[in-house]
């Protein structure tokens, strides 16, 4: 585990140390919300540095970045790019909402109940713009439908909305949070149930921890969140700070537009995806070479295109988290997403 750090320009100077603990993942320090940043034109002869932290290892789902970043597209758009692993998957947001970071990785219905909590925070565009997560569990297990969870341990990475929708997912077998024993395991769902730690796992997907599992010899049964009635969402959402959008549109339009086109570029050349990956000390060490081609394979088609968020998919969603009562007000979809 290494734990990095940034220093900030100004009369303030914070050292903050994130995150040094669990697993490989790279932690990062940063700058205090309070320093100033230095604001000048975007130019490749001197890019304007930026800081991002993803949901979690570096990996398929991130290829865009990685790409864009491998292949120089960043340092065309004038930004010098700084990508960290987190060493919980719940930090991007506090990250990003005190200014640690930049930009950060996030998940869409995280975002609107960090917004009802009052994070200054917004999305400004789409890594994968539809659901991934599933209710995963072994075919061996006897498991057959979602009644049979009752009295079983449910591990999920942690994050507040997955525990929200785990519970609406139990109603559809006719339990209730209280039926079954849930557990935060962080990035360690794929162990969790093939140490018999779990019996099931939520908030995993069919492209990633699905795939972990058959290299491992388990067989899973894969049902996603959709088929239980969770309406679309974008699984995956690169997030800013308010205030730094209204100051910076230009950085993130540039940051979007290099990701964008890095997205491009791994659909195009997966194996220089695998390259990327295949030697990143940031990538889960678990991951064997031919589970990580098979993901990166069954998750280049959920790559956004053009990295946008479908703003009447975000108002079915905020709509359908607050009849659920997930969220006590809706969030105006106009603040969810960035002008």
């Amino acid at each position: 585990m290494r734990c990095l750090w940034l220093w900030g320009v100004g009369l303030l100077l914070a050292l903050l140390v994130l995150g040094c603990g669990g697993g490989s993942e790279a932690a990062t320090t940063a700058v205090s919300s309070e320093a100033p940043k230095e604001h000048r034109p975007l130019s490749p002869k001197h890019p304007r540095h930026i800081y991002v932290t993803l949901d979690g290892w570096q990996g398929p789902e991130n290829a865009g970045m990685l790409m864009a970043q491998e292949r120089g597209y960043f340092t065309h758009a004038g930004l010098e790019t700084s990508i960290w692993s987190p060493a919980k998957p719940e930090r991007p947001v506090g990250y990003v909402d005190i200014g640690t970071d930049d930009l950060g990785i996030s998940h869409e219905p995280e975002v609107v109940l960090a917004q009802e909590k009052g994070a200054k925070i917004v999305i400004v565009g789409s890594l994968i713009s539809q659901p991934t997560a599933a209710l995963i569990w072994a075919k061996k297990s006897g498991i057959s439908d979602v009644a049979d969870l009752k009295g079983k341990t449910i591990a999920y990475p942690g994050l507040p909305f997955q525990e929200r929708f785990l519970e609406k997912v139990l109603a559809t077998g006719g339990l209730t949070l209280s039926d079954v024993t849930i557990e935060d395991v962080g990035y360690e769902l794929v162990q969790a149930l093939v140490s018999g730690q779990a019996d099931a796992i939520f908030g995993g997907s069919g492209n990633m921890e699905a795939i972990e599992l058959e290299s491992q010899g388990v067989q899973p049964v894969v049902t996603p969140v959709q088929d239980f009635g969770i309406p679309a969402y974008d699984e995956l959402v690169v997030i800013a700070r308010t205030d730094e959008v209204s100051e910076e549109p230009e950085m993130v339009r540039a940051f979007m537009s290099a990701v964008t086109r890095g997205n491009a570029a791994a659909v195009e050349d997966p194996k220089a995806v695998f390259g990327i990956l295949g030697f990143n000390a940031d990538a889960n060490p678990e991951t064997s070479p031919k589970a990580l081609r098979a993901q990166i394979q069954a998750t280049n088609p959920l790559l956004s295109e053009d990295g946008r968020v479908d703003p009447e998919q975000a108002q079915s969603l905020v709509d359908w988290m607050h009849e659920e009562g997930m969220i006590e007000e809706e969030v105006p979809v106009e603040t969810l997403l960035a002008k």
